[in-house]
């Protein structure tokens, strides 16, 4: 029996709570008094001070790039984008991309998140991905305009020739972005049948290219060899122009929508896409930027658009402390409860809502009978019994990492 201070998940909350679990399988949760106490034969597991709580789902992560350390570019999103750039032309290196993988997957599990909904930057990214305990969607990522897109909807194709591995990960597709990514490539992700993921209103940078093709993405696209012709912007806000192309489903998943205004709240619900915001990277890229606001993830979820979690990736990650040598959900809490998040709000963010957009099992992410997938404990504050608290390691009591 596992015993806590809280125990809750997206539907309840128990505090306190107890857990019975049996040969690695829940059999109960809720109040002491509900499930019982203890017989002299059980074994006590005790939490004092702590949530326990179902694993987390990463919604949107970059695990190849867990090789790089926090990047110095923070604030300048293009030069972050370059520094990317070079990054992975030096991955070509034989076993490089397959030893980043594996480094992103053990940082997921150390920060108690089984389930991922990873961008893959090569079909070799998402076979070491795998190749590895985790679940959820390797979307792998496609992009180009012009004269590329015949070679973009090719690697479509053979996305949707991966397996599925044996720990419930499935293929997906990650059309990068507006900027990136020729309307046809959108299509073309579309039609295939795969989750689609893909980044919208993510930076001014952005916004800037979808109005009129110019700023720094116009620049970088015209010293790739692009003619402006093949790089048509759209004129239109990126969440007007390409949420509409997008299957109106909870599978298909928006990353960032930093920059969105009121008027889109509306469309988005009426959509379904979920969307995943990643607190740290907003903080490390410096939104909201040009007088903007905040980003508007509890004006989203009062309009009924499903949010979920990510962390984006480890050049976005702090250089030192806890959170430095793992991918983990609780770490973006963190920063949600600075803006005012409550455990009832922020619990199905990491949790129900990430799992319906990645299409895991949503009993796979709450504390029901039978669930053997996991639960992880998190400190909580003395001042405030349902806060988590800076500075702690996830610990990881039942299923992957345990």
């Amino acid at each position: 029996m596992i015993q806590a201070s809280v125990v809750a998940d997206a539907r309840s909350v128990h505090a306190p709570g107890v857990v019975l679990v049996e040969d690695g399988r829940v059999l109960a949760s809720g109040a002491p008094e509900v499930v019982g106490t203890p017989g002299p034969d059980v074994v006590v597991d005790s939490h004092p001070g702590h949530l326990v709580a179902p694993p987390m789902v990463n919604a949107h992560v970059h695990l190849d790039l867990s090789d790089l350390p926090p990047l110095p570019e923070a604030g300048d999103f293009d030069g972050w984008i370059g520094a990317i750039i070079r990054h992975r032309r030096a991955q070509q290196a034989p076993g490089a991309v397959e030893a980043a993988v594996e480094q992103g997957v053990a940082a997921s599990l150390r920060g108690g998140c089984p389930f991922v909904g990873d961008v893959c930057g090569s079909i070799r990214a998402y076979r070491a991905l795998a190749a590895s305990v985790l679940g959820g969607v390797g979307f792998v990522e496609v992009l180009g305009h012009g004269s590329r897109i015949d070679a973009a909807r090719a690697l479509v194709d053979a996305i949707g020739e991966l397996a599925p591995s044996r720990h419930g990960l499935v293929p997906g597709c990650s059309p990068h972005a507006p900027y990136s990514t020729a309307v046809g490539v959108y299509t073309a992700a579309q039609a295939s049948g795969l989750p689609v993921s893909t980044h919208l209103a993510e930076s001014q940078e952005e916004l800037a290219w979808c109005r009129d093709g110019g700023g720094p993405f116009g620049t970088r696209l015209a010293a790739m060899g692009y003619a402006p012709e093949e790089v048509p912007p759209p004129g239109a806000h990126p969440l007007e122009a390409y949420l509409p192309r997008l299957e109106p489903s909870p599978r298909t998943v928006v990353a960032h929508a930093n920059y969105c205004e009121p008027r889109h709240l509306e469309a988005l619900a009426e959509h379904g896409a979920t969307v995943v915001y990643c607190p740290r990277a907003y903080r490390y890229f410096g939104h909201p930027q040009d007088g903007a606001t905040a980003h508007p993830w509890a004006a989203m979820l009062r309009a009924g658009v499903p949010v979920a979690l990510g962390t984006d990736g480890r050049p976005c990650l702090p250089a030192s402390g806890p959170a430095a040598n793992r991918l983990s959900i609780a770490d973006e809490v963190l920063l949600l409860q600075e803006d005012g998040a409550t455990l009832e709000q922020w619990l199905p963010m990491a949790t129900v809502h990430g799992a319906a957009a990645l299409g895991v099992p949503l009993e796979q992410v709450l504390i029901e009978p039978g669930v053997t997938t996991g639960l992880i404990a998190l400190p909580l504050e003395s001042s405030n019994p349902v806060r988590i608290r800076p500075g702690h390691d996830v610990l990881t009591l039942l299923g992957p990492g345990a």
